[in-house]
């Protein structure tokens, strides 16, 4: 069966290509004021990455969540992006630190101020920014804090502990063409009901960006990317998954893993993927299924305890 298996699963066309860039960038605690200036040389060799030409033509750039100061309320990132958007001449979708007003009535700004949400961003090729993800689904203590009363505690076992604060909205995306996509950030991707939420709500294609780098070199980097492939087939869709650091590649509706990034690495290319419409029976009853068959299961095995008496 597990030799047979392979060659009963159809094969899954692919009619467009992805530029994926896996940026590569360390990982870092904090941002210096001049980060944009000391890192002017990585910004244009990763332009130039960007914007190479290529016989695939790829239609879609996508830059990953990454332990870098992209903000669109930067202006130094906002006119990077924007500016790389009209010269791919497509849509670039790239992760980035917004900054804006609460998205959920429990949460406060000081004075009024503007809160941090780890997102993901759209630029046309015009270069205007047309579609906005808020990371609903945070990482405890890697994002945020749950219990800040041990905020000392915490801190003092790793200075990693992030401030951002959770999205609000499972949103889908438009691209040319009438296409559409959904993107979850990093580990939103082991967690199967929310990424359904996006097939449910007409995703044509998935897109995951993630910065591995923390996980160094340890095995989890590749189970990560495991747990992704197994969203793609659930949802029969095609996935683009582009890593600061990891393993950047896409996976077909069955779970085929196309053209691997290795970790450690700067680098680009051109990943095929495609648009589907058709809907599986999970991505339209979710666990219902599943919580059929243990009721099945429970009825049967009361029954046969009931003839044994």
């Amino acid at each position: 069966a597990t030799l047979a298996g392979p060659r009963l699963v159809p094969q899954a066309q692919a009619h467009h290509f992805a530029r994926a860039v896996q940026l590569n960038f360390p990982e870092v605690g904090s941002y210096a004021a001049d980060w944009f200036p000391a890192h002017a040389a990585d910004l244009e060799e990763i332009e130039r990455m960007s914007l190479a030409p290529a016989a695939e033509k790829p239609d879609l750039l996508v830059w990953p969540e990454a332990p870098a100061p992209f903000s669109f309320q930067d202006s130094q990132f906002a006119k990077i992006a924007s500016t790389l958007a009209i010269r791919f001449g497509h849509p670039f979708l790239a992760g980035a630190i917004e900054w804006k007003s609460p998205v959920n009535p429990s949460d406060t700004a000081p004075h009024g101020g503007l809160l941090p949400y780890n997102s993901a961003l759209l630029f046309d090729a015009q270069g205007r920014r047309t579609f906005v993800y808020d990371k609903v689904h945070l990482v405890p203590f890697g994002e945020y804090e749950p219990f800040p009363l041990i905020h000392r505690v915490v801190t003092s076992v790793s200075g990693e502990v992030g401030g951002f604060h959770k999205g609000n909205k499972y949103v889908v995306g438009q691209l040319p063409q009438g296409n559409s996509f959904g993107v979850f950030i990093c580990y939103e991707a082991t967690y199967p009901g929310e990424v359904r939420r996006f097939a449910a709500g007409g995703a044509q294609l998935f897109i995951n960006i993630s910065n591995d780098g923390w996980f160094g070199r340890s095995a989890a980097a590749e189970q990560h990317l495991r747990m992704a492939r197994v969203r793609a087939v659930e949802n029969r869709r095609w996935m683009v998954r582009s890593t600061n650091n990891g393993f950047t590649v896409s996976v077909d509706p069955y779970g085929r893993v196309f053209e691997p990034l290795p970790p450690d690495v700067r680098a680009a290319i051109d990943l095929p993927y495609d648009f589907r419409t058709d809907e599986t029976i999970y991505a339209r009853f979710g666990d219902g299924f599943a919580w059929l068959c243990v009721l099945v299961s429970v009825i049967l095995v009361a029954a046969t305890f009931r003839k044994a008496k």
